[in-house]
């Protein structure tokens, strides 16, 4: 799940990276990491279970405006994936790093394969 979560991601903001990106990393650029989720670890084997994991996705950008108008674009190309079934939890939050100087929108999804 995780490569096919990546792979997502990164055709819609090709700066992506897994709980942390690099120093200098270009922008815009999006860091995703689990949080949470569920297990299929069940004591039938036979019967298909699914894993369901819940992630946090951030984008980061300079400009106040282009996190806020990626997010919606991002969680829309990664709900009609063939592949994964994505639910936002809840709507985008924006913020300021003022470490960074970089603004981020903040969105947290659950994903199953």
């Amino acid at each position: 799940m995780d490569e096919a979560l990546h792979a997502a991601i990164a055709a819609v903001i090709p700066n992506c990276y897994g709980t942390v990106a690099p120093a200098n990393a270009p922008t815009p650029y999006v860091i995703w990491q689990r949080f949470g989720g569920d297990t299929s670890e069940y004591l039938d084997n036979e019967d298909s279970q699914v894993d369901a994991a819940d992630v946090q996705i951030r984008i980061f950008s300079p400009d106040i405006l282009e996190s806020k108008r990626l997010m919606p674009l991002l969680v829309s190309a990664l709900r009609a994936h063939l592949d994964l079934v994505v639910r936002p939890i809840g709507n985008f939050r924006d913020d300021y790093d003022h470490d960074m100087d970089l603004y981020s929108a903040d969105q947290d999804i659950r994903v199953s394969y």
